[in-house]
């Protein structure tokens, strides 16, 4: 064993033990099934900002995202991170209040709430939060442990089951109590790898700016001969540069793709109404969005780098692991690892925790009420370990196709038929059972059809349609007519709703504040506008700027950018220690 891999593993086994200490700390805490899914509803903003960061900081993101701008530039992975941002910030901030103000323990809660305890729409509901959650489960164990395998040398079959363990012990024990403490400790690991090793690669290499212009010319469109071999193309770098080959239609499609399932996600639904206060809720969505939007700045210019360090990579996505071991000095290096570990472990938990409560408190709960508090403590705690073990008992199985497009499939599948329905039912009165029930069927079963009619979910997800227009706008399309249309056709015959979600219609302009809207309003009015002005003068300019004043402005901001999110993660992970201690 090289003294590289002991260190790795040394960092990696003290690392894991402490999220088992907390665990079984935090297990003293857990007195009833509110306890275990929702930290008794007592999570201040600064717990939730980490864990939501910590949600979407999966592998996918860490290693995906730059990756990706290896391979196609900034432009997809930037505007599909700053719509993310924009959609968890305006959907939901908004959505989890009216569902917290709502008093409900889980997404599928809105279908008794809404619909007059509609049964058959609530087990629709959590069947589809439950299998969502068992794909991310299974991607993300397979993900982690081929990391180790390029890492470490351990092939993947070894490690996976380890993870699995370690992550269902201190989810089980510790409930969302443990998750989000051990979120804050695996956000700040990630952030200052991340940062770590992008202030590194600068000391060694030069400025982005200085350094990418000697590849893509000072304009950012003039490659150079040192280009000549690499995935570079004029405007690489550019905002408003589409990859060659590439359509605006199908940028479009893959924003909606990779933003839209933010809202109704079971695992961010969950620490929604897991907030102290209304305020609480709104404030942490802020914070979360800051962090991640900052944190995927660095991660795409890291893939950058990684483009023209590492030519030829067939897995785009070990660029990140390959410049770690390549620049970051051993314990660096091992902190990085460690950070793509913990991303890994902290979407597992999400989803375990999560789907377990779904199934005991949608499913169980509604079969046999009366099992007590002890036992339903009892259930959620084996069907968080049942979720685990069913998710590893298929991982062996996938393949580099099989279940990623499964997943990407129901990705789309499910912002085509559950987030126009989770929007009309908390926006629209008129909104009915039968069409909620249905439209969500007829939807989700034509959507499938379609993707799979076009060539498949890649397909799908890359703009691929019918006249030119992507499977996800017919199918958010078709989901609009069939809600609307059904519930115009049969209205509702009686007033279904539950006191709560009356008095949330009555007081929704209350539940929110509309400051975002002016903040995201100028952010989109600016690009728009340095968008229109390029379009405009037909300038071949890459923005943003890679030479003159302007460039160090762009090093300027990426400096800062790196060292305030290191600032804020550090500030926010001190608040939740202090949390921890004082509860």
């Amino acid at each position: 064993m090289s003294n590289e891999t002991l260190v790795i593993m040394i960092v990696m086994i003290v690392y894991i033990a402490g999220l088992l200490l907390i665990g079984f700390r935090m297990s003293k805490q857990i007195k009833t099934l509110d306890d275990y899914i929702l930290a008794g509803r007592n999570l201040p903003w600064y717990v939730l900002s980490l864990t939501f960061a910590a949600a979407v900081a999966n592998t996918a993101t860490v290693m995906g995202q730059p990756g990706f701008a290896y391979s196609i530039g900034f432009t997809y992975v930037f505007w599909s991170s700053l719509s993310s941002e924009t959609i968890s910030v305006l959907l939901l901030s908004r959505i989890g209040v009216r569902l917290r103000s709502m008093n409900l323990t889980t997404i599928s809660d809105l279908a008794n709430a809404r619909f007059g305890n509609s049964r058959r729409l609530e087990i629709v509901l959590s069947l589809w939060q439950v299998v969502w959650g068992i794909f991310i489960v299974g991607m993300s164990l397979f993900g982690v442990s081929l990391v180790l395998e390029v890492i470490l040398g351990i092939p993947w079959q070894y490690t996976i089951a380890p993870i699995a363990i370690i992550t269902i012990l201190y989810t089980m024990s510790g409930g969302l109590r443990a998750v989000v403490i051990t979120d804050a400790a695996q956000m700040l690991i990630i952030v200052l790898g991340v940062g770590l090793l992008f202030f590194m690669i600068t000391a060694k290499y030069g400025l982005f700016t200085d350094f990418l212009s000697k590849y893509v010319g000072d304009t950012g469109f003039n490659l150079t001969d040192a280009s000549k071999g690499l995935t570079l193309f004029p405007g690489f770098t550019d905002l408003f540069t589409l990859p060659p080959g590439q359509t605006i239609m199908g940028l479009i499609a893959f924003i909606m793709a990779t933003s839209f399932w933010i809202p109704i996600d079971l695992g961010f639904i969950q620490r929604s109404l897991a907030a102290k206060t209304l305020k609480d809720g709104r404030k942490s969505v802020y914070f979360y969005a800051l962090v991640d939007w900052f944190n995927a700045w660095i991660l795409v210019l890291l893939g950058g780098f990684g483009a023209i360090l590492l030519p030829g990579l067939i897995n785009t996505d070990e660029v990140v692991i390959r410049l770690a071991r390549e620049i970051l000095p051993l314990i660096g290096a091992a902190l990085v690892v460690t950070a793509v570990v913990s991303a890994a472990m902290s979407t597992i938990s999400v989803y375990l925790n999560a789907g377990s409560g779904i199934i005991v408190k949608n499913i169980i709960l509604r079969i046999k009420p009366n099992i007590g508090t002890k036992m339903e403590l009892r259930l959620t705690r084996l069907i968080t370990v049942a979720i685990g073990l069913l998710a590893l008992g298929f991982t062996p199985f996938i393949s580099n196709n099989g279940i990623v497009m499964a997943a990407v499939a129901m990705q789309i599948i499910m912002i085509s038929a559950l987030t126009p329905l989770v929007l009309l039912a908390l926006y629209w009165r008129k909104t009915t059972e039968a069409a909620a029930f249905w439209g969500c069927i007829i939807t989700s079963a034509v959507t499938l059809f379609m993707m799979i009619n076009v060539g498949g979910p890649y397909a799908a997800s890359g703009g691929a349609g019918y006249f030119g227009i992507p499977v996800i706008f017919w199918s958010i399309a078709l989901a609009l007519v069939l809600y609307v249309g059904v519930s115009l056709i049969r209205p509702e015959k009686r007033d279904v709703m539950s006191p709560e979600c009356k008095a949330m219609f009555e007081q929704k302009n209350k539940l929110s504040s509309h400051k975002d809207l002016l903040v995201f309003a100028i952010i989109w009015g600016v690009l728009a506008a340095i968008g229109i002005y390029k379009k405009m003068s037909g300038s071949k300019t890459a923005f943003p700027p890679l030479s003159g004043s302007g460039a160090w402005i762009t090093n300027g901001v990426f400096y800062a950018m790196s060292l305030f999110t290191a600032g804020l993660c550090i500030f926010l992970t001190y608040r939740v220690y202090r949390h921890m201690r004082n509860n």
